[in-house]
């Protein structure tokens, strides 16, 4: 609900797709199947970190959850000066 908050998040999101594209850019095909196997891995992993912490997760109630992780983290890094 902050202004400031979603262009930090926005500024975030676009330099991770700058990156990801300058990294296809500069390799084969293959890095597809390695971007695949991080996405995979890092969902396993936040649902072993849900399951030691003993919550669910809570996209499962709301889908916008999903927007929280990347704002969180834009929030975290604009409060750090």
């Amino acid at each position: 609900l902050s202004n400031t908050l979603a262009l930090g998040t926005l500024i975030i999101s676009l330099l991770f797709a700058g990156i990801i594209d300058f990294i296809s850019l500069n390799s084969s095909a293959t890095l597809f199947y390695l971007y695949l196997g991080m996405f995979i891995l890092s969902w396993i992993g936040q649902f072993i970190g849900h399951k030691i912490e003993g919550k669910k997760p809570s996209f499962f109630e709301d889908l916008q959850f999903l927007l929280i992780g990347p704002a969180w983290v834009a929030n975290s890094l604009m409060q750090r000066k």
